[in-house]
């Protein structure tokens, strides 16, 4: 209501009001496109290390998801994202050493789980597995295992995806 009323207030199409929208830049390291490499989407969601900033991000994708998430999960609970994984996610490469929470939570709705030490072969892995058309999402869900914050793992996680992209294209 309140749109319709500015909008004939201003004279503005919502049209541009869209446009002006989509225009603004997101907040670093959360769902934060990076690049698209060989037709596979990669995003930084590095900011969402909880259960319900994982959840939101979930809700604006539309296209099959190759989830990489982890880190201590030890106070988390899963089971607030069990409908929306499974519906959206196809694999899931977990980082870090322990979870077996994560794991756990999400066997009977994933075929595919992985597990690997950093963030580098979360992004190797991952790209592996996509197939073209797919997002490739840094969405922890969690805090660090390893102390790191999530701009340092969002970073990481940018630079291996642009080492990537810069070694496909030499």
């Amino acid at each position: 209501m309140v749109d319709g009323i500015s909008s004939k207030v201003l004279q503005i199409r919502k049209e541009h009001i869209k446009l002006s929208l989509s225009d603004l830049n997101t907040v670093d390291h959360r769902q934060e496109y990076v690049t698209t490499i060989d037709g596979v989407m990669y995003y930084d969601d590095s900011r969402a290390e909880n259960v319900n900033a994982t959840w939101f991000t979930f809700q604006n994708i539309v296209k099959p998801v190759v989830w990489i998430a982890g880190g201590d999960d030890k106070s988390a609970d899963f089971k607030d994202l069990k409908k929306v994984v499974k519906q959206k996610v196809r694999a899931m490469v977990c980082i870090g050493e322990d979870n077996i929470k994560l794991k756990k939570a999400f066997h009977k709705d994933i075929t595919e789980i992985f597990e690997v030490e950093s963030v580098d072969e979360a992004v190797n892995l991952a790209a592996l597995l996509a197939k073209d058309d797919d997002i490739v999402l840094f969405s922890p869900a969690c805090k660090s295992a390893t102390g790191e914050t999530y701009t340092e793992r969002g970073n990481q996680f940018t630079e291996t995806v642009r080492r990537m992209e810069h070694e496909r294209h030499q």
